[in-house]
């Protein structure tokens, strides 16, 4: 019976640790080459206050959620489209650069390097969403209405207390 337990605590160490480990710390693990990243700080650059007050993102950029559908459906960056709509238009798309976002960054970094090897010029939002909420910045329901609500993907993500977490 000990032998099993070590050699089963072996495995989930072996196996499950790295697993976990680069669901954690994302592209730190991933050993390819870096894409460009921007922060809230340089994402607001790029964004134009509107008549309505909503942050929309300018000519030169497009935003992408990448997250999947149960999450951007509860909350979206104001501006920004989803994977599946930039997908559907990406030729609009050709001239502009790429901003991705997903919950942490891990998901929107994969899909940057993507776009990236596909020709685009893209850019990961480094935090993503959380840091959009870390930062105190408005979110929008997919048909626009403000909503103080977020999808954190698990329950291990915090965010201010002016925002509730969805996972």
């Amino acid at each position: 019976m000990p032998r099993f337990f070590l050699i089963r605590l072996a495995t989930l160490f072996l196996v499950g640790l790295p697993t976990i480990l680069l669901a954690q710390f994302g592209g730190i693990f991933s050993g390819s080459a870096a894409v460009a990243e921007v922060n809230v700080d340089e994402l607001l650059k790029w964004k134009a206050e509107s008549s309505d007050g909503a942050h929309e993102i300018d000519a030169q950029h497009v935003l992408v959620d990448v997250r999947v559908p149960q999450e951007y459906q509860v909350s979206m960056i104001p501006g920004a489209i989803t994977k599946e709509q930039f997908e559907k238009n990406q030729s609009q798309y050709r001239n502009r650069t790429v901003v991705v976002y997903c919950t942490i960054g891990y998901r929107s970094g994969q899909y940057a390097k993507k776009l990236v090897s596909d020709g685009f010029s893209a850019h990961n939002f480094k935090g993503s969403i959380l840091a959009w909420c870390h930062a105190g910045l408005p979110l929008v329901t997919m048909q626009g209405e403000p909503t103080n609500r977020v999808h954190t993907y698990s329950s291990q993500y915090k965010v201010p207390a002016k925002y509730k977490a969805v996972h």
